[in-house]
């Protein structure tokens, strides 16, 4: 069974390089092992390709066999690192609160807290904007709100 520590280092290495973070690392008990980046300018095929051939240069394939994923967080996916909350600053997420409670707004900043700028309704077609400080360790997850309109 290979080392997830080890894998994650190397893959930093790299990942680091191309101006890009590391987001998570999976490593399952067959050695299947995906390994998911982000940049604040994207992740590009090449991005993925010199990842994988470093990864690939480090580990032995004859000494351990492994099966190696190497791609882009998502969209959809839940946010795991600080960076990608600093990445979507101005942009819109749906954020679910470890109470329960579930937030739409626009990331204004990210730190020790996540400060949200959500909308309220005035009335029957008003809203005025508030912002909401949430403590990080409060946020259960947090996704891009994607709108096709």
């Amino acid at each position: 069974m290979m080392l997830k520590d080890s894998i994650i280092k190397t893959a930093e290495e790299k990942i680091n390089d191309l101006g890009a973070f590391l987001v998570d690392v999976t490593l399952t008990i067959n050695n299947n092992i995906t390994i998911y980046i982000d940049s604040f300018k994207g992740v590009t095929f090449n991005h993925c390709v010199t990842v994988s051939r470093y990864i690939e240069d480090r580990f032995d394939r004859d000494i351990e066999d492994y099966s190696l994923t190497v791609c882009s967080a998502g969209l959809e996916s839940p946010f795991k690192v600080e960076n990608q909350y600093k990445k979507n600053i101005g942009k819109e997420v749906k954020v679910l609160l470890t109470d329960g409670k579930r937030y739409k707004g626009k990331i204004l900043d990210y730190g020790e807290e996540l400060v949200l700028e959500v909308k309220k309704k005035t009335g029957r077609k008003s809203y005025n904007t508030e912002e909401l400080l949430i403590p990080a360790n409060n946020i259960k997850e947090t996704k891009l709100n994607i709108n096709f309109k």
